[in-house]
């Protein structure tokens, strides 16, 4: 979840992630279509000898599983490979008991599977995701298999240390004592049945007191760090959610453990306790000391809090969003071809817009009007057997640009879609029926700036792309006769230019990197080269 994502983008190489994700939808397409299998027989097979149905496709989803969890290990994706490992769980569970794995429990593995590989896509695209926002489906397949421990720090990604936070002075030191042993359980009992502020802020001041009379390391930090949670609750920074109870309970069975003379503290608790601390992100004018010396020990600062109990992944078939996308793809040519005046592409255009507008419907709901306002423009205008007139034309391309954008980030549960579809089925009724033209909205007005700048990033990658590859031909001319360095001669030009195009796009390290290649290069076309040495060296 660092700058969050739980991958630093400007220091990580996406590549190999890039290079795993095809096989892992196969891994994760066999391992959901063996489990579809298995639930099928068992229903053909419900009332005979069940054990009859072979349970192969279940040690061949396990499997899958396992191998998939694998690649994202070697790549470096703790996080997510933890969901692909409750997966595998939860399969395993249904190894040893088959009557587990019913259409609910192999749904349950499926839409994990969906949301694993749409957080993954969105990390690959650069987009702000985080792995905790998987844990709804991490939470099923961890019921699925029976796991002791669900909790959504498990998704979190932190280099655990033992940091002492610099917290203020306590105003009074606490002993381990039956009477601080009472304040504390009558204060987290407040706090879990009706998460009273005050209890949390006594807890949070004892907490701090406690910390002072410690000695060793570990209960010292422990009870910090129990101030900073304490006061986060204090001031409602957190949910009441059972998580976040049960931590409450748990600080009580440390205490005892402290209390017997135990120096040890679980690294698991006290991480799990940092984690409430990183999701408590308190106002600038919020008095709560103890909670900001948390914070900056821990730099939780770079970690933006995550709604991790209603599910942002795996809502869709990603099938069906890969389906829609097409559709929408090839509508959107269609329609720009027929607004340029080829009216041979009005063949088609009605299957075409009706297929936009079945994905529109099985994928959002909310925007029939829209799907409906789209099918009613295209019958009028193929059965005007002409292109469409300026403002028609543009008023079904902003809808359609703006179905292609919404469905690449597709949330249904944003307001704003379903606001501007029916917006924008409004705005095509009112072209259709010949109405008076519309200025473009603000945010229709962003929309084609963000298009126009992707279509720029695009055509300069390309270009980039493409002096790249002259480049390593001169090169490779190069490196072929060392004596020959006529090939040489433009390389420093063409790396001269992608320097000036990357400063331009901001990517400041990459110009760098360019700038002392084409120091390099402009030093070999200087300076004598001995070919054996060169040889010798293996180049």
């Amino acid at each position: 979840m660092e700058s969050s994502t739980d991958i630093d983008l400007a220091t990580n190489d996406l590549g190999p992630l890039a290079w795993v994700l095809d096989e892992l939808r196969k891994s994760l397409d066999s391992a959901s279509a063996a489990l579809r299998r298995f639930v099928r027989d068992t229903a053909l097979a419900r009332g005979t000898d069940m054990a009859s149905v072979d349970g192969g496709q279940l040690r061949i989803a396990r499997q899958q599983l396992h191998q998939a969890d694998g690649a994202l290990e070697m790549v470096g994706l703790g996080a997510p490979a933890h969901v692909l490992r409750s997966m595998e769980a939860a399969v395993q569970k249904f190894v040893e008991r088959p009557e587990l794995c019913d259409e609910s429990g192999a749904a349950k593995v499926e839409r994990a599977g969906y949301a694993l590989t749409e957080y993954l896509e969105g990390v690959l695209h650069g987009k702000s995701v985080s792995a905790i926002a998987l844990f709804p489906q991490y939470k099923d397949t961890q019921a699925l298999a029976g796991a002791d421990r669900v909790h959504p720090a498990d998704l979190w990604s932190l280099d655990w240390r033992w940091n002492d936070p610099a917290t203020p002075t306590a105003t009074e030191a606490f002993v381990y004592d039956p009477a601080v042993r009472s304040h504390m359980d009558q204060g987290v009992l407040k706090l879990v049945k009706t998460g009273d502020p005050q209890a949390a802020l006594e807890i949070a001041h004892i907490s701090l007191g406690l910390a002072a009379t410690q000695s060793a390391r570990q209960p010292k930090v422990f009870w910090k760090i129990c101030a900073g949670y304490f006061e986060a609750l204090s001031l409602g920074l957190l949910p009441q959610d059972l998580y976040v109870k049960r931590a409450a309970s748990r600080i009580l069975q440390q205490y005892a453990s402290l209390a017997k003379g135990e120096l040890g503290v679980s690294d698991r608790l006290a991480q799990d306790l940092v984690f409430f601390c990183s999701q408590a992100v308190p106002p600038p004018d919020a008095d709560c000391p103890s909670l900001h010396a948390v914070r900056e020990a821990w730099a939780l600062g770079r970690f933006k809090p995550v709604d991790y109990t209603t599910p942002q992944f795996g809502r869709f078939d990603p099938v069906l969003l890969a389906q829609a996308r097409k559709r929408i793809g090839a509508a959107k040519e269609t329609w720009s071809s027929l607004s340029g005046g080829d009216a041979n592409k009005l063949k088609g255009l009605s299957e075409q817009v009706n297929l936009v507008s079945d994905s529109l419907v099985k994928l959002h709901a909310p925007s029939q009007p829209l799907a409906q306002a789209l099918a009613s423009v295209v019958e009028s205008v193929v059965r005007s057997g002409r292109p469409p007139g300026a403002e028609l034309a543009m008023e079904v391309a902003t809808a359609v640009l703006y179905l292609e954008a919404a469905f690449m980030d597709l949330d249904p549960s944003d307001p704003q879609l379903a606001v501007r579809t029916g917006r924008l089925a409004e705005r095509l009724d009112t072209a259709r029926l010949g109405g008076q033209p519309e200025p473009l909205e603000p945010w229709m007005e962003e929309l084609y700036r963000r298009v126009s700048d992707r279509q720029t990033m695009g055509s300069v990658v390309g270009e980039l792309r493409g002096t790249l590859g002259e480049l390593e031909k001169l090169l490779d001319q190069y490196f072929r006769n060392l004596q020959d360095k006529a090939p040489l001669r433009d390389a420093p030009t063409h790396l001269a230019q992608m320097r000036g195009v990357l400063s331009v796009l901001g990517l400041d390290q990459a110009a760098q990197a360019v700038s002392r290649m084409r120091e390099t290069v402009e030093e070999i076309i200087v300076t004598q080269i001995d070919e054996h040495q060169v040889r010798a060296a293996g180049m």
